[in-house]
C-alpha cells in the first residue's frame, strides 16, 4: 500500500501529536553525542632540555671595543651569552637603588617565558614579552645564576656578576 507524501505527512504529524513517551535525561544525551565525539590527545611533554649559555662578549661602560661604535659613550654594561641556537642579551645599568637589568633572548620559543635571577635563596622574577625581552630593577650587587625557561628549553647562565 503506497501511500501520498500527504498522506505519509499527516501521518507523522499525528504520531508527534499523540506521543506520550518521556524526554531522556539531558545528561544521557550529553553523554549519548560525546560518545561520537573525536577526543585530541593531550600533548604529552618531553623531556625538558636544560641548555648552558657561555658568555661570548662583555662590554663594559666607558671602554671602548674593537667593532662597537656606542661602547665608549654607553652607560650600561652589555653581555652577549649564546648557547649555538639561542643567544641572550643582557644590559645592566647601576642606579641607586641597585641595577636595572634589560635583556631579551634572541631565538624562537622564548615568548612569555618565565626568567628568574638568584642568588643563594633570594630570586628576582620576570616574564619574557612576546618579543622574548625582559627587564628587573634594584637588583642589589652579587653573583647571580640566570635561568630562562622557554617551551622546550631552560637556558642557563652562570655566573653573572653585577659590581
Amino acid at each position: 500500500m503506497n501511500k501520498s507524501p500527504e498522506k505519509q505527512l499527516e501521518h507523522i504529524i499525528r504520531r508527534m501529536q499523540t506521543d506520550t513517551a518521556v524526554d531522556a535525561p539531558a545528561d544521557a544525551i550529553i553523554y549519548a553525542k560525546n560518545l561520537f565525539r573525536t577526543r585530541a590527545m593531550a600533548p604529552t611533554r618531553s623531556i625538558f632540555e636544560r641548555v648552558v649559555a657561555t658568555l661570548k662578549l662583555d662590554f663594559a661602560p666607558g671602554r671602548a671595543a674593537f667593532g662597537e661604535r656606542s661602547a665608549g659613550e654607553g652607560q650600561a654594561r652589555q653581555m652577549l651569552f649564546d648557547t649555538g641556537e639561542n643567544a641572550v642579551d643582557i644590559r645592566v645599568t647601576a642606579t641607586d637603588k641597585g641595577f636595572d637589568i634589560r635583556g631579551q633572548v634572541l631565538g624562537t620559543g622564548f615568548a612569555n617565558a618565565d626568567v628568574r635571577i638568584a642568588i643563594g635563596r633570594n630570586a628576582y622574577k620576570a616574564k619574557t614579552t612576546e618579543t622574548s625581552e625582559f627587564s628587573l630593577s634594584g637588583v642589589p650587587a652579587g653573583e647571580y645564576s640566570v635561568a630562562i625557561r622557554g617551551d622546550e628549553v631552560e637556558l642557563y647562565i652562570e655566573p653573572l656578576i653585577l659590581k
